[in-house]
């Protein structure tokens, strides 16, 4: 059965998780000196403490090693109001966080910008499936907004097919998995569709490289240095440009190192007793490197197949290791607790470089390694990882 991840880059991880990738200067072409934009921001349901505060910054770094560095801070109004002035002399990307709830990405230049947000909201249970959030005031950021809306959508499809998904594997009705696995396979393929019809409508904006980095390069990759190109053209003195041809060059070079009979990346974490694990230390053995995490919710309906897979092939030679990224280690020895997973398990807490050197951004994502060391193949689930198993061991 074949199904696909959750992807960490689409903000599922950020909240829905999107991050920037392209947060320098902009060029001064369509720059104004001395410039200055206004932001004004609503929470519908402020923090009763009063505590947390609204952070305006930008992603700083290199590849998986970005991370969110505030620049300035708000606290609300009486009126649950707030405000940022962002000195747009450089336009650039931001994003604001609203306590630890909502994130928006934004593009500062030359308009005021107005955006209302939910805030702490009213449920008992916070779940990670933010709302959509809308920019006002400005058609640069309607590309953001259009980019935004069909990924929240997205999102609601992947909860409700992968919950339908997890209910027919539980029932084990064939043709409701037959039918549920259709569904989630769908999700990728429309939502890879639009992305790509918004590039082409909005090819000259600048904030098409908002939804640029949603795309695939080893798919996309014409369409990406095709959308550069021309953004350098007319843009010659932007920065974000070639800082984005900068990574897909990057993550060309690094593809080639993970390639199929290439070794596998080593790393070393530890398990609950403290014990580090690694590829190198399943040598002799075929292994499954899970990479997974307790809020991914098709990582944990991969669990009960993995127990199926380690069963039927564990006496032949079949190990497995599964790797957290969880941030809070309660949160995974939750999940350890609750699904009672019988093989290796280790956390990563800082995962970035790991990410990087397997050049994965969603999860689930399983790679097989054989008796040396070597990749055989990656980003197997389901139907897929049993074929793959099938080859190996011959039934």
């Amino acid at each position: 059965m074949k199904t696909k991840g959750i992807n960490v880059k689409m903000t599922i991880k950020k909240g829905l998780g999107v991050v920037m990738t392209m947060l320098m200067a902009a060029g001064s072409l369509y720059a104004q000196t001395g410039k200055q934009i206004t932001v004004t921001g609503k929470v519908k349901f402020p923090d009763p403490t009063g505590k947390d505060k609204i952070y305006l910054g930008q992603y700083v770094g290199e590849g998986f090693n970005k991370a969110f560095k505030p620049m300035d801070s708000a606290t609300l109004s009486a009126d649950n109001t707030f405000k940022f002035k962002i000195n747009t002399t450089n336009p650039d990307f931001y994003q604001i966080r609203v306590y630890y709830m909502d994130r928006i990405d934004i593009w500062a230049d030359k308009d005021d910008l107005s955006i209302s947000f939910r805030g702490i909201d009213t449920a008992k249970m916070k779940i990670k499936n933010p709302p959509h959030i809308h920019i006002e005031g400005s058609a640069d950021n309607d590309v953001i907004n259009h980019t935004n809306f069909a990924l929240y959508r997205h999102y609601q499809g992947q909860i409700l097919f992968y919950n339908q998904l997890y209910k027919a594997q539980k029932a084990k009705d064939s043709l409701w998995i037959e039918s549920a696995t259709r569904n989630t396979d769908s999700l990728s393929t429309d939502f890879t569709s639009r992305i790509r019809y918004l590039i082409k409508m909005y090819k000259d904006r600048p904030t098409v490289l908002y939804p640029l980095q949603m795309l695939n390069w080893k798919r996309d990759g014409a369409l990406i240095m095709e959308t550069l190109d021309a953004l350098e053209k007319k843009y010659p003195n932007m920065p974000q440009v070639k800082k984005q041809k900068k990574e897909i060059l990057d993550n060309m070079a690094q593809t080639k190192k993970i390639a199929n009979g290439m070794p596998a990346p080593d790393f070393a974490y530890a398990d609950l007793s403290g014990k580090k694990w690694g590829p190198k230390d399943f040598r002799g053995k075929y292994l499954i490197v899970d990479f997974w995490a307790s809020w991914c919710g098709p990582c944990r309906q991969e669990i009960p197949h993995l127990k199926e897979v380690y069963k039927k092939y564990k006496e032949k030679g079949l190990d497995i290791l599964a790797v957290s990224i969880d941030a809070k280690a309660d949160q995974w020895k939750k999940a350890l607790d609750e699904e009672k997973m019988t093989w290796p398990q280790v956390n990563a807490p800082q995962s970035k470089e790991v990410m990087s050197s397997y050049l994965f951004s969603g999860i689930p994502y399983l790679v097989v390694v054989d008796k040396d060391g070597k990749i055989i193949e990656k980003n197997l689930r389901g139907e897929t990882l049993d074929k793959k198993l099938k080859e190996l061991f011959g039934f």
